[in-house]
């Protein structure tokens, strides 16, 4: 089910890497994209029904992939916090946090083609929540949420952001890779 790719190893990454699909398959990308683009949300706790989760590992907050606050009222919601909320229940004693915000409006990574530019794309845009400066992540441990993982460059931005603020531990979490 998951694999953890060695580049995400690297200090300032990924811990680890767990996806439930493969964004390869025809009728997973046609799921995901109904979600993302025909605003299909009430698909996303149906998958969580028909797949059970194990994770070895325990984490103490499930984080999504925030989006940009234009985007997120455009589209009415942001399919990472809904995969991660839908998450959160299926994982005991795990708490559920908004703890980045997206401060940039970058253009979607979908439309950028080469890795190079999906990862300038989202140089500097995350940052912590102000909302949650009270909540102390020193030695905490994060299961990052986002809907596909492709590049990387996202996720591995948002987890610069949390180990910069203590976070011990970042794995990401992902519909498909």
């Amino acid at each position: 089910m998951g694999w953890t790719h060695g580049g995400c190893k690297k200090k300032g990454h990924l811990d680890g890497l767990i996806s439930l699909f493969e964004y390869g398959d025809s009728s997973v990308r046609k799921v995901i994209d109904s979600i993302k683009y025909d605003f299909n949300k009430e698909l996303i706790p149906r998958l969580f029904k028909k797949v059970e989760i194990e994770i070895g590992e325990r984490f103490d907050f499930v984080v999504p992939v925030p989006l940009h606050y234009y985007r997120s009222n455009w589209r009415g919601f942001n399919q990472a916090e809904l995969t991660g909320k839908a998450l959160a229940t299926k994982l005991p004693e795990v708490g559920f946090e908004n703890l980045l915000i997206r401060k940039v409006n970058t253009p979607q990574q979908v439309k950028m083609l080469s890795r190079e530019k999906r990862k300038r794309n989202v140089i500097d845009v995350f940052d912590l929540n102000p909302e949650i400066k009270e909540i102390d992540l020193k030695y905490k441990k994060v299961l990052l949420v986002d809907d596909v993982f492709t590049t990387g460059a996202s996720m591995g931005e948002c987890c610069k952001v949390l180990k910069s603020a203590g976070v011990e531990v970042v794995w990401g979490f992902t519909l498909a890779h």
